[in-house]
């Protein structure tokens, strides 16, 4: 099984520490990130506190995709590291913001893998959000993102 590799850069007008507080919030991730539908706050542990449960969309007929995430390192205010815990995806990320022009950005970076030939399927639907329509959906979480920074969308690249 290969790795789906989902990268970009998401711009907004917003000041960087309000970008910051946003994206370092995982109860936010709901309002702008589209593919998410439900985010349940878990307890973390020692090597890291910080846990959810986030709840993905996927095409049907296959129901929601649950995955647990922790923080593995955070920061502040200009990198989060996560990764997978358990479930059905093995994988790890970093989201990191910048000061960008007269506003910031967000460069992330996710590496997913399925843990078994038995969900293969899945691993053709992560590597939908490199394709066409993942990508209008990486943008919509962009400019999302950057509206709940209280700023403006900027240029994303996939």
């Amino acid at each position: 099984m290969g790795k789906v590799p989902i990268s970009g850069t998401w711009r907004t007008t917003a000041p960087p520490d309000d970008l910051w507080a946003v994206v370092a919030d995982l109860s936010t991730w709901p309002a702008w990130w589209p593919a998410i539908q439900g985010l349940e706050l878990l307890a973390g542990t020692a090597e890291a506190p910080e846990a959810a449960r986030l709840t993905f969309d996927t095409p049907r007929p296959l129901p929601p995709l649950e995955v647990d995430l922790e923080v593995v390192e955070r920061v502040a205010p200009s990198r989060l590291e996560i990764r997978s815990r358990g479930g059905l995806l093995t994988g790890f990320g970093a989201l990191a913001v910048a000061p960008d022009g007269g506003g910031s950005k967000v460069d992330y970076d996710l590496q997913l893998s399925v843990r078994s030939l038995l969900l293969r399927p899945l691993e053709l639907i992560l590597s939908g959000a490199t394709r066409a329509g993942g990508r209008e959906r990486l943008r919509r979480a962009g400019d999302d993102l950057a509206r709940l920074a209280g700023g403006e969308p900027g240029r994303h690249e996939p």
